[in-house]
């Protein structure tokens, strides 16, 4: 059964139960506004940005997975100055090393760093809306 052939309401639920926070992330206190769940080798850098070639370096490697979900609101969100969705967003491919992350609502940016994607792995963050 695919999901387009699931009923609208377990089909919302089913997302909902994938890309809700942990319970560790329940309430996230993180001063930048973004909390990252604990994996081996993952890190976030808030307020913090990448140089143009910074940017075009080549990633070699396993590509690494990234989730992102905002507690109680919406946003857009930005990697490496593109577009990757609406929060929230599951698994986003992404080469391994350092990228650009920024989850906007509108104007105002909600949380704006540098978050490490170890190879081959799969990073959820959550993001607070004030």
């Amino acid at each position: 059964m695919s999901l387009r052939t699931l009923p609208l309401c377990l089909a919302s639920a089913l997302a909902a139960a994938v890309l809700a926070p942990s319970p560790a992330h329940a309430g996230c206190t993180d001063l930048s506004g973004l909390c990252l769940e604990p994996i081996k080798g993952g890190k976030w850098e808030p307020d913090a940005s990448l140089s143009g070639k910074q940017l075009k370096a080549k990633r070699k490697g396993a590509p690494g997975k990234l989730s992102v979900t905002i507690e109680d609101g919406r946003g857009s969100v930005f990697v490496d100055g593109r577009l990757a969705g609406t929060a929230p967003v599951a698994n986003l491919t992404l080469g391994p090393g350092k990228h650009d992350l920024q989850v906007r609502d509108g104007q105002k940016i909600l949380a704006e760093g540098v978050l490490t994607i170890p190879k081959g792995a799969s990073v959820r963050v959550v993001v607070r809306h004030p």
